[in-house]
């Protein structure tokens, strides 16, 4: 950080940036050229468009994410349970076991890689990028065209500097115009301002058609450089808090970041995440939710080591509240997956492959979406 200010603030670095716009400035003087037109060209361009920028990037944000969910991809984000519930029917439609890892093992990156693909979807598949882009500039245009009207009208037509001065004064709360930039036009500018001004309306417009269209050409750096990120408003809207089940990994359900216990409607088999049986060394198909209400035991870096009955995995996750249901009804889409990709699994962890129950190699896809259904309550 040190290093770059050190660079941003470099005399010669400086001066060598804005050597294209002195040379420009001294040509326009030395060969008697339209330098009132060059000069305004150059205001547009050196001052008055990164300035543009930097409005579009401090407004477009917001403007992109209400325009995402206002689309049809509103439902999938509305809330946390939706958004679960879409993810893993898409996951279950396309059955891709590599997809399955990154969800079980890295939710979160899941998470943000969803979000990202859906956001350059969305603003790739539509004609809204520009149309975004449009209307958050035009509005500043309009302010800087009547802002130039209004001072020719008040009497700040003497000097260029006079005029220039009040117009950043006007804007000030609007633009961040370049000090240095103006500097380099107003030096030994003795233009008529009012041809000045005049040729600035007339830059204006091709700043007007070329922004967006430069913008939209690239929606992924676009995005990138908006102050607020589109990526990260959405991601707060459907991840939680991010703590996850400390057996299968399945994340807390709970609203807000204030909540004092994590819990989640439906817990996972938890060979799922690489938990195995000690004695057998296979993949465990336990369900946390079985597990509470029975006498079985576990045993992890958190327990020292020591056993400890998951009935009282309070004592060392006092944090998370799993509620104990015996019937283990609930979780007939992870019981498809995890006997679907068993195999997988294993090779995957280094381990053997669970024993299933019998009775999980009868459910189907179908069955599976309408557990998922039925947990998300989703009609």
């Amino acid at each position: 950080m040190h290093q770059s200010f050190i660079m941003e603030n470099d005399p010669t670095r400086h001066l060598e940036k804005l050597k294209p716009c002195y040379l420009s400035s001294f040509k326009a003087v030395y060969y008697e050229k339209d330098a009132c037109q060059k000069r305004a060209m150059d205001f547009c361009h050196q001052c008055l468009r990164p300035a543009f920028l930097d409005y579009i990037n401090k407004k477009l944000g917001i403007k992109i994410v209400d325009d995402f969910l206002s689309s049809e991809q509103s439902m999938q984000y509305g809330s946390r349970t939706f958004f679960q519930f879409a993810v893993q029917k898409k996951l279950l439609e396309e059955m891709n076991f590599d997809a399955y890892v990154q969800y079980i093992t890295n939710y979160k990156g899941f998470v943000q890689s969803w979000i990202q693909k859906s956001l350059l979807d969305h603003c790739r598949d539509s004609k809204h990028p520009g149309d975004l882009v449009r209307e958050v500039l035009s509005s500043i245009l309009q302010k800087v065209r009547d802002t130039l009207l209004h001072l020719l009208h008040e009497g700040y037509s003497s000097t260029v500097w006079n005029f220039l001065d009040a117009f950043c004064q006007k804007l000030i709360g609007e633009l961040a115009i370049s000090k240095d930039g103006l500097d380099v036009i107003l030096f030994k500018n003795t233009a008529n301002v009012e041809h000045f001004a005049s040729n600035i309306q007339t830059c204006l417009l091709e700043i007007e058609e070329d922004i967006p269209r430069t913008m939209e050409m690239d929606i992924a750096t676009t995005l990138s450089k908006l102050q607020v990120c589109p990526q990260d408003e959405i991601f707060k809207r459907v991840f939680g808090c991010g703590q996850q089940c400390p057996f299968c990994k399945v994340p807390c359900e709970a609203g807000g970041g204030s909540h004092k216990k994590h819990f989640a409607s439906v817990h996972r088999p938890q060979g799922l995440s690489q938990l195995i049986c000690a004695e057998s060394k296979k993949l465990s198909y336990s369900l946390c939710s079985y597990a509470i209400a029975s006498k079985k035991q576990f045993r992890n870096r958190i327990t020292a080591w020591q056993w400890l009955f998951y009935r009282d995995y309070h004592k060392v996750y006092p944090d998370w509240c799993i509620q104990p249901d015996p019937s283990i009804r609930s979780s007939d889409y992870w019981k498809f997956i995890f006997k679907e990709f068993n195999q997988q699994f294993a090779d995957k962890y280094g381990v053997l492959p669970a024993a299933l129950p019998l009775d999980w190699g009868e459910i189907s896809k179908p069955q599976a979406l309408a557990s998922s259904k039925e947990v998300f309550n989703v009609k």
